[in-house]
């Protein structure tokens, strides 16, 4: 078994095309073919079948794919790895990061990095975190950074928490609440609440904290929007009030288009952890960024 063979199979089974592998790999379609059939014979398997003219990945191809990838990354890694030592300050670090810590988090934390090490080059990756399950596995990220409400085998990784975030109660400045500085949940059951759909892990952590607090999901007025961006121009246009991280509204708090207000009970708080596998080797690239992790409170909106 041989590199290219394992290459050729990650790409083909991407494509499923042997023509479009062949284009990618820069070979012909023979070739690409052949490291195919010598994979399966080292592997006494049958990696890819036939089906109505069209090429699909076996079970076992479908498992074996998941290695080739660890393999090809680790390779890649450790490529890398090598690399910065001769220049800790350059190379490239690849991140994983949930939607929330991607795009309202992350970016202050880079800007933040960069201008220590500026050599240093930052892939961010935002997905679910069901992909950025996946990506870990994989080891197509040095590490991912998400909420503490997402479970994490901390078997398998180190799980290390860096940031406190606050959730507030956010309504129109035109809203009744507007003038309040706190209120009590029962209080506001009345009113519609902007919630993120089904299988949302912001939403099963808000929800999860109602119950807490004598509130049942059924009690609740919910209208669901996909997106933050969309729950907090709903709230700026009188669509209905939600629960946010104040990370992610402090510049319309700030401009007079929301109010913030304390709920009496549930109190709402998460913590933003990096993950990365317990036995890999982190880069000087990526140690270095995770050391400044802790020291980046002081860029976050208070």
């Amino acid at each position: 078994m041989d590199i290219k063979q394992l290459e050729a199979f990650v790409v083909l089974s991407e494509c499923l095309s042997v023509t479009r592998a062949a284009e990618q790999l820069y070979c012909t379609q023979p070739a690409v073919s052949i490291k195919i059939r010598k994979l399966e014979e080292i592997l006494n398997t049958t990696l890819f079948e036939r089906l109505n003219n069209r090429l699909h990945l076996t079970p076992q191809g479908r498992v074996y794919r998941e290695y080739a990838l660890q393999i090809l990354n680790l390779l890649k890694q450790s490529q890398e790895h090598m690399r910065q030592f001769d220049d800790p300050a350059s190379g490239t670090i690849s991140v994983g990061a949930s939607h929330f810590c991607g795009a309202w988090l992350l970016p202050r934390l880079m800007a933040y990095f960069k201008k220590t090490y500026p050599g240093v080059n930052i892939r961010l990756s935002i997905a679910t975190t069901e992909k950025l399950s996946r990506r870990l596995a994989a080891h197509e990220d040095d590490f991912i950074i998400v909420s503490d409400y997402i479970d994490i085998d901390t078997k398998k990784y180190t799980l290390i928490n860096f940031l406190s975030d606050p959730f507030v109660l956010i309504c129109p400045s035109d809203h009744w609440l507007a003038d309040k500085q706190e209120c009590d949940i029962k209080d506001i059951l009345g009113e519609t609440f902007l919630f993120k759909p089904a299988r949302s892990a912001t939403r099963s952590f808000l929800l999860e904290n109602f119950r807490k607090a004598g509130v049942e999901p059924e009690c609740l007025n919910l209208l669901e929007i996909g997106s933050l961006e969309g729950i907090k121009q709903g709230v700026v246009h009188g669509l209905g009030i939600s629960v946010v991280s104040r990370i992610s509204v402090k510049q319309e708090i700030l401009n007079g288009q929301l109010r913030e207000i304390q709920l009496k009970e549930p109190f709402f708080l998460r913590r933003i952890s990096y993950v990365y596998h317990k036995d890999k080797l982190l880069s000087p690239a990526a140690q270095n960024f995770l050391t400044l992790l802790p020291e980046l409170e002081e860029c976050i909106p208070k």
